[in-house]
């Protein structure tokens, strides 16, 4: 069995507020190997993009902070580092696409010069930064790369911006790419080329590939594997096969559910989760989806579940697991 690239073992998050330290991500774990591509999902506020920012060191300062758990790149123990080391890890061997690419990308410079920077912290020399921006350019689709170059973000389309975003995440041939929902603001059809993209590139670098998502329907294309979270923990994870055709969490059923399906006669009212997430200061005691969940009893708010196998390879996180799974 290879080795993970990056593991995160028990990983908590919370931010400091006026009424004290709130917990956002608790105790969340998984691993990925190389060339994998492992999905978390879960609705808006769930601890998703939290998660992959403390991976990467991003936490907002100064009110954000890990407050427990161990998070390791290759075997170096991320959460050990000092800020300027974890730095140099984040422009070397791990990198991020982020969701909205007109706000990640700096409207006042060119593409050439906003490439050069990426390339040049990792470790190109300023004499090949030019054709190597252009190859960069080329590996992600983008027409004309010469043209690009000299153009500001917003003279390139929403799909465009985000290849040069993906192209500028790749300049140091990271070992791990997190890519936070980023085809949440594209069309459809956009969205399946970029998909298309991320797929192709890892297949051809070996990439580790942590994959952001609410999508269902994108985790199911593009992942190996999945973790599902709820109010900042993880509620079940497993092989994408075995947990959408098999799942255990109530919360799970809940999401699949509610997928638009092409069996569905027209006008078929679709499924709901009742009821909304609620906010981090009033997550209730115990099991965190027990409010919304139709298999919950009086033990589900005596303490929090803990991850238990459901099968092989498959993790839930239930006291009531076996009852929804029928």
């Amino acid at each position: 069995m290879m080795s993970a690239v990056l593991t995160v073992e028990d990983l908590s998050v919370a931010f400091a507020t006026e009424g004290g330290l709130l917990e956002v991500v608790d105790r969340v774990g998984f691993e990925i190997e190389p060339g994998a591509t492992l999905g978390v999902v879960g609705e808006s506020g769930c601890g998703k993009s939290v998660t992959a920012l403390s991976i990467m060191g991003l936490l907002p300062q100064p009110s954000g902070r890990v407050t427990g758990g161990r998070i390791w790149l290759d075997g170096t123990e991320l959460s050990a580092l000092r800020r300027e080391q974890l730095a140099e890890v984040r422009g070397r061997q791990m990198s991020m696409v982020f969701q909205e690419p007109m706000t990640a990308l700096n409207p006042v410079h060119r593409i050439g010069r906003q490439l050069a920077e990426a390339l040049i912290l990792a470790g190109e020399s300023k004499r090949g930064v030019e054709a190597r921006a252009m190859a960069l350019l080329e590996e992600v689709g983008i027409p004309a790369p010469a043209q690009r170059l000299s153009e500001y973000p917003h003279q390139l389309s929403g799909g465009m911006r985000q290849r040069v975003l993906i192209a500028i995440a790749l300049a140091s041939r990271p070992r791990l790419l997190i890519a936070d929902e980023p085809t949440t603001a594209l069309d459809v059809t956009i969205q399946a080329q970029i998909l298309e993209l991320i797929e192709k590139l890892q297949r051809e670098r070996g990439m580790a590939v942590l994959f952001i998502t609410h999508d269902l329907g994108v985790i199911a294309e593009i992942a190996d594997r999945v973790v599902v979270m709820y109010g900042g923990r993880v509620v079940e994870r497993g092989a994408v096969l075995d947990v959408f055709a098999r799942p255990r969490h109530p919360y799970t059923h809940g999401l699949l559910d509610s997928i638009p399906r092409l069996e569905l006669t027209p006008r078929t009212r679709l499924s709901a989760i009742p009821g909304v997430v609620p906010a981090l200061a009033q997550m209730p005691s115990g099991c965190r989806f027990r409010n919304r969940c139709e298999h919950a009893v009086t033990a589900c708010g005596a303490e929090a579940p803990q991850l238990e196998a459901a099968a092989t390879g498959h993790d839930v996180a239930c006291l009531r697991w076996r009852e929804a799974a029928k």
